[in-house]
């Protein structure tokens, strides 16, 4: 579909807005915020908020990550409305880009990572203490701020404690990040952030997710059994790392650590700076990365970065 099918939105004290992606759920823009002249990401739903089943779904996103923008390493919520059509946005901190995009160049440093994980599973930890879970922890929403700190974006299917709904659809998801019990459509838990969070780590030193071959849409069957292979090693990463990983992703949700657990052992690895960088047969030439506040990438269901 083109642009032109996608008028631009009027949302008060906006000006200049245009298209930094546009995805099947949202479409992110640029825009400039008059009241002090910034730069801001809008995500603006694609659908417009027909029913009250909707509603609650966005004031439930918008609570959540109302509540998780103050942690210094997630993504600031400036402002929600609705548009006179209809359509809910949030506005939003605007990024440089996204670990998806930094890995995509070259894989991350053990080093690199481990601090990364630190960051981000300092957010998770104080969300699950708020009784939020975030649900889609993958590096397409692990951002980089214009200081060059990662930054957890998009609480899209953030679920309350108080008012979790097991009706989330796996089209939303992102299989590749999702831990086994996501697929037997059980209640959700802190453990499958933490899950996705040691496969997203995983990932920015490896290229790709753990165990994920290269078709990109798996039937249910086959992504099951994915989860009876071993997580392989990886050369130049140390066994000690991989193993913390192993830990966070092991199958039973129970056995693995909660957040602020991850982020104390994350934080006492001991990691030589000298560790370079994975050995990768081809690594694609480096690129500027577009600004952006919120991932709206347009792929399909089950695709390794997918699932917006």
């Amino acid at each position: 579909m083109t642009d032109a099918a996608y008028p631009v939105p009027s949302i008060p004290g906006l000006s200049g807005l245009s298209v930094l992606a546009r995805g099947g759920y949202a479409t992110i823009y640029r825009a400039i915020q008059d009241s002090v002249g910034r730069a801001v990401a809008v995500k603006v739903e694609n659908r417009t908020l027909d029913s009250e089943r909707d509603r609650r779904r966005f004031l439930r996103e918008a609570r959540a990550a109302g509540q998780m923008s103050s942690h210094p390493h997630v993504v600031d919520l400036h402002d929600v409305g609705v548009t006179p059509d209809q359509h809910p946005y949030m506005i939003m901190e605007l990024c440089d880009g996204s670990y998806a995009d930094r890995m995509k160049a070259a894989p991350l440093t053990p080093a690199e990572t481990r601090d990364v994980g630190v960051k981000i599973a300092d957010a998770l930890a104080e969300a699950h203490l708020l009784g939020v879970l975030h649900r889609d922890v993958k590096p397409a929403n692990l951002l980089i701020s214009r200081f060059g700190q990662p930054q957890l974006a998009d609480f899209g299917l953030a679920v309350l404690a108080e008012t979790r709904e097991t009706s989330i659809t796996l089209e939303v998801l992102t299989p590749a990040y999702s831990p086994p019990e996501t697929f037997r459509h059980g209640p959700p838990t802190a453990a499958v952030d933490v899950y996705a969070l040691c496969a997203t780590l995983y990932a920015l030193m490896c290229g790709r997710p753990p165990r994920w071959q290269h078709d990109p849409n798996p039937t249910i069957v086959a992504l099951l059994d994915l989860f009876d292979e071993p997580i392989p090693d990886l050369p130049g990463v140390p066994a000690t790392f991989v193993d913390l990983l192993r830990q966070g992703m092991r199958n039973e949700p129970a056995t693995r650590p909660g957040a602020a657990r991850l982020r104390d052992l994350l934080a006492g690895l001991e990691l030589e700076r000298e560790f370079g960088r994975l050995p990768r047969q081809a690594v694609r030439a480096s690129t500027a990365v577009p600004r952006v506040g919120v991932t709206a990438e347009r792929t399909q269901p089950g695709h390794p970065t997918g699932g917006f």
